[in-house]
């Protein structure tokens, strides 16, 4: 029978013969770590010790290199982000021109859309990535879940199987033949 509108949805555990999800799943590596970032593992600053204080501006001019312009392109969701905001532009600059606006005002609006075209497409990318991150984690937490369960079956298999053939070797053994050679 169906459940009343009204009442919660049960929440149902794990399937029968589940185990505890891989410890790469509980704690997930870190593949980054950035100047100033500590690993989860490491402690904090100690009493003695004074905490490391606010980045500045400067700090953050001081860490863009030069190399950084040159490999835009390898940033993930960069290129689709620019490409979405140079095409916005162009159409919302060329618009506004061809309506009847100077051309200052129509850079001022092709520039308005170029920034706000790549923003979204930017934040519209990062959103997929984080959703496809997601999706691929529970993907191996299940493929774990499934091996681990399918190996606990192979080796009741295999402990049953060792059983039946124990209790067999017994039995032949405990079992008088009906007939004598000599």
């Amino acid at each position: 029978m169906a459940q009343d509108d009204n009442e919660p949805p049960r929440v149902r555990g794990p399937p029968p013969g589940a185990t505890a999800p891989p410890d790469h799943v509980k704690k997930p590596q870190i593949y980054e770590i950035f100047p100033g970032s500590k690993p989860e593992g490491e402690a904090g600053p100690t009493e003695g010790q004074k905490s490391p204080s606010q980045p500045t501006i400067t700090d953050g001019l001081r860490s863009i290199k030069p190399d950084d312009f040159f490999n835009v392109h390898q940033i993930p969701c960069a290129r689709q982000g620019l490409m979405t905001g140079i095409g916005a532009g162009a159409a919302v600059g060329m618009g506004r021109y061809f309506i009847g606006a100077q051309v200052p005002k129509a850079a001022n609006w092709a520039f308005g859309a170029f920034f706000i075209g790549s923003i979204i497409q930017w934040e519209y990318c990062r959103a997929q990535r984080a959703n496809e991150k997601a999706a691929m984690a529970r993907v191996v937490e299940v493929i774990d879940r499934k091996q681990a369960e399918k190996k606990a079956k192979a080796e009741e298999a295999a402990r049953l199987k060792q059983e039946a053939e124990e209790k067999a070797r017994q039995e032949a053994a405990t079992k008088k033949s009906w007939y004598k050679f000599w």
